[in-house]
């Protein structure tokens, strides 16, 4: 009870200057710590070409990053570096291209509605150095805890972390964080809330970067009021898109196993000649 009546007094407190804040598009670690290396196995570093940390991702299939989808939506798969398998940027880690960006096509940039993505590489991932994280299905409830993990910066104004950091969360009443956001834009049903304390949340380079629950993929940071100032983070929840990542996925495979078959006959013809 305490918990909730602090947070209210906050949003009101807070809720008057909010129609002044815009709220942000990248988002980072604020008031975490630093992450176990088995965090680096699924967690994926979203770069630009000049190493830059932009967002992060979750590793779901051998051959695919799933992430927000305003981190990626208007950007060419050339731009995208995806940096996997480290909790640890400037230690370890294997550098992928991008092949394909596969935004979700309800997806509405303002609103953030739908912000999900799956970005597809180049080759795939070696499974003996990553470990690809499960969606979940599960159904969130108030105060179920989950887990934020990123490279985001652990101070507003910040770098972003080269060492990957983690944060304890509760999930937050979807009744009072439609109210503390509601100058922002609307938390519909396939968003979720977190919130801890002022000086604990997202901000700047953890948008797109996973939520866990029971080592299971939850939820993708997606907005907020930047950073950690006593508004809660907003989040995609993943259980929604399970079937549109897993036929998106699937089709890959399939893409894959006719290119193998035709590549066989293809040297096949060729031995006859």
């Amino acid at each position: 009870m305490f918990f909730l009546r602090y947070h209210f007094v906050t949003a009101i407190i807070l809720s008057c200057t909010a129609k002044c804040v815009s709220s942000t598009d990248v988002h980072r670690i604020v008031g975490g710590d630093y992450a176990p290396p088995k965090f680096g196995l699924f967690h994926a570093s979203l770069q630009n070409v000049s190493g830059h940390h932009v967002c992060g991702g979750a590793i779901v299939s051998k051959w695919h990053v799933v992430t927000a989808a305003h981190c990626v939506k208007e950007a060419q798969p050339r731009y995208i570096k995806i940096v996997a398998g480290t909790a640890d940027l400037d230690a370890g880690g294997k550098s992928y291209d991008t092949f394909a960006v596969n935004v979700f096509r309800q997806f509405e940039f303002i609103k953030r509605s739908n912000d999900v993505a799956l970005l597809t590489i180049n080759g795939e991932f070696d499974l003996l150095k990553v470990t690809v994280l499960k969606p979940s299905k599960a159904i969130l409830k108030e105060n179920d805890p989950v887990t934020l993990i990123g490279f985001g910066a652990k101070k507003p104004n910040g770098e972003s972390s080269r060492v990957l950091r983690y944060l304890n969360l509760s999930v937050f009443n979807q009744q009072t964080c439609r109210y503390a956001m509601r100058y922002t834009r609307n938390v519909t049903e396939t968003m979720f809330c977190t919130f801890k304390r002022i000086g604990q949340g997202t901000c700047h380079g953890d948008s797109g970067s996973p939520i866990t629950r029971n080592n299971e993929l939850v939820g993708l940071v997606s907005w907020g009021i930047p950073c950690a100032v006593g508004f809660p983070d907003v989040h995609t929840r993943i259980a929604p898109y399970i079937d549109w990542i897993e036929t998106v996925v699937r089709t890959h495979a399939c893409k894959l196993k006719l290119i193998a078959k035709a590549k066989i006959a293809s040297e096949k013809l060729g031995l006859l000649k």
